[in-house]
């Protein structure tokens, strides 16, 4: 229901990572015009050797090979260098002259196939004259371009792969083969081919591109956008897959809670008023070793689920949470098994926890059954408890995208109870997912009006109050919560992306810093501190601290493996940094690691476009043959 992490829109510097330079291509480009052919230079005789005048020659030097001529004999024998060369070449010019015009002339009149059939003979007759390699690679290309035209796909590749064998970062026949995947809907293809053109133009213009110079890229950023999205559903499919068995080995390996990190959870917690309630009868029960030894003992039934409902209500406590989270779970399955619902004390509180523990496991569907049986079997003259679980049930209706049903719990919590604060302040997120930002402030401004000291509220307030662009109001509201909780660290992280959205960076770094200091389990405070480390300006032409914001950014990936943004910002980081090809292949296998985390495909959508763009371009690095990024 809460974010699950605050972010700052901050750009760090890439110069290697992800940058979209790709061309708008259809089939109707220019493109696919033929090319002229590149000049047959004349071939001269040897200053050796006197000139031998072909036949076939009208004067000057025209037609004579390069080649040493080599003496004349008195045999009959067809000479290898001699005059029968020169006039097999010039036979052989004349054919290839001819065949291109004609080509050409076919191809302006829409006759493709007898146009690649003339280039065909061009080609031939190329093939047989030594270093007319960049003719051969030009009639190649005109060629793929007429079984483009006439849709015969096969041989057009055919011919782009001849002339990339040639020639490896020959645009044209890049741009045709992307075009040509995009028809046959291989995406990932047509990607790694205008990664190639990107990659190649880059490392040509490196210097400039350093200096800051301005240039016409070959390339433009919507078609590489808009063949990422069209490699999303296969990827999408392919990393559901991949996500799904990481989850099964994880159960085999006992390891079957998924929960968000302990500063996550925390603040969950802390954004309902009945925290304090239920902090407060842990804390005045009997410690963990004491609960143990009491179900050591030689207890069953009813007491027994009890007390492993009280031993998991301590373990949150003491934020051990998947120590209390497995304790629920085996209250609730002795309660089941023996039918102990109405013999149990806590057995309304432990259906609330359920519901917690399943909705942060992302069992959605188990959380709001959970959430209605304990509606069911809470006192209801208890009304702040019964405006407490609609609540809740309305932000397992906002994790799952169903915001009209969210709206509508958030509607019967208020009816028990109008001022509710609980409700106010989670419809207020709401609201602000929906981009009402007004209707956003009046709730949390009537929220704080019933409980001031509500330090979720007062953070919300400062979030809204940016979203308004009102900086001075937000940074009223974060003092007022520095005062009612000195030394809090989601308090520090708030003012330090206050901050940076003010250019002041270096006090927003200063905020981030005390942030980690408060509490070295908020991953928040970690990823900005990074975040503003790569955007200070530097100083006498200093580069930023790098090394020091790719320990924060795993610092903050250590304390929470689902903080998605994170893997993010490290795999850009680590790509701008890398030096040889080979420095991609561990961000790739970063970026897969973060797909296993990922709950849903809103989740999925961001990191997954990052590792098609990684293994694009890795891919296309390797088809230039690079070793190196620079």
């Amino acid at each position: 229901m809460e974010p699950k992490h605050q972010k700052i829109a901050l750009a760090c510097v890439v110069l290697a990572s992800v940058v979209g330079l790709l061309v708008v291509m259809n089939r109707k480009s220019a493109d696919d015009d033929v090319s002229d052919l590149p000049p047959i230079e004349p071939s001269r005789p040897s200053q050796s050797q006197p000139p031998a005048v072909p036949e076939a020659s009208k004067g000057g030097d025209e037609g004579a090979s390069k080649e040493d001529t080599p003496k004349m004999s008195n045999t009959n024998k067809k000479k290898k260098g001699g005059e029968g060369d020169r006039s097999e070449k010039l036979r052989l010019t004349k054919i290839l002259e001819e065949s291109d015009k004609e080509g050409k002339k076919l191809f302006r009149e829409g006759k493709y196939i007898e146009a690649a059939d003339a280039f065909g003979k061009a080609i031939e007759a190329s093939r047989q004259i030594s270093g007319l390699e960049k003719q051969l690679v030009t009639l190649l290309n005109n060629r793929s371009a007429m079984y483009e035209k006439a849709d015969m796909v096969d041989l057009a590749l055919e011919d782009c792969a001849s002339v990339l064998e040639l020639e490896v970062a020959h645009e044209k026949a890049r741009k045709k083969r992307a075009r040509i995947f995009e028809s046959l809907m291989e995406f990932k293809k047509a990607l790694t081919e205008l990664c190639a053109i990107q990659l190649d133009f880059m490392h040509k213009n490196k210097a400039s591109l350093m200096r800051g110079i301005p240039l016409n890229p070959p390339v433009e950023q919507k078609k590489m956008e808009d063949l990422c999205d069209a490699c999303l559903p296969a990827a999408m499919r392919d990393a559901e897959q991949m996500r799904d068995e990481w989850q099964k080995k994880r159960v085999k390996e006992g390891k079957n809670h998924s929960l968000p990190a302990k500063h996550t959870v925390g603040m969950l917690m802390e954004s309902f008023s009945s925290c304090s309630v239920w902090r407060s009868e842990a804390s005045a029960d009997l410690d963990l070793g004491a609960l143990a030894l009491e179900l050591a003992r030689d207890v069953a039934g009813a007491e027994r689920a009890d007390l492993l409902f009280r031993r998991g209500r301590r373990n949150a406590f003491e934020a051990k949470y998947d120590d209390a989270f497995a304790d629920f779970r085996l209250a609730e399955d002795l309660a089941e098994k023996e039918s102990l619902q109405g013999e149990m004390k806590f057995y309304p509180q432990l259906l609330e926890w359920l519901g917690v523990c399943k909705h942060l496991s992302y069992d959605l569907t188990g959380a709001i059954v959970a959430y209605e049986k304990c509606i069911e079997v809470t006192d209801k003259d208890d009304a702040d408890k019964q405006a407490e679980l609609r609540v809740k049930c309305a932000g397992i209706k906002m994790d799952a995208g169903e915001i009209e049903v969210a709206d509508g719990w958030f509607s019967k919590a208020l009816e028990i109870n109008p001022d509710f604060p609980d409700a106010l302040l989670h419809r207020s997120n709401l609201y602000m997912l929906k981009r009402d930002l007004e209707s956003a402030k009046k709730d949390i401004e009537k929220c704080l009006k019933v409980k001031p000291d509500f330090l979720a509220a007062q953070l919300r307030q400062a979030t809204l109050a940016m979203h308004l662009d009102q900086p001075d109001q937000a940074l009223s509201c974060l003092d007022l919560a520095d005062t009612l909780c000195p030394k809090n660290s989601d308090v520090q992280v708030y003012k330090g992306e206050l901050f940076f959205t003010m250019g002041k960076v270096d006090e927003a770094l200063k905020c981030f810093e005390k942030g980690m200091e408060y509490d070295r389990s908020n991953p928040n405070a970690y990823v900005n501190a990074a975040l503003a480390i790569m955007n200070i300006p530097a100083v006498m032409g200093s580069p930023p601290d790098t090394g020091r914001a790719c320990d924060l950014l795993e610092k903050g990936l250590e304390i929470d493996p689902q903080f998605q943004g994170a893997y993010i910002h490290l795999g850009q980081l680590k790509l701008t940094l890398a030096r040889d090809i080979e420095e991609c292949v561990p961000v790739i296998d970063l970026y897969k690691e973060g797909l296993c985390q990922c709950r849903t495909k809103d989740e999925m959508a961001d990191l997954l476009k990052m590792l098609i763009m990684a293994e694009s371009q890795y891919d296309a690095a390797k088809l230039l043959g690079m070793t190196t990024m620079g």
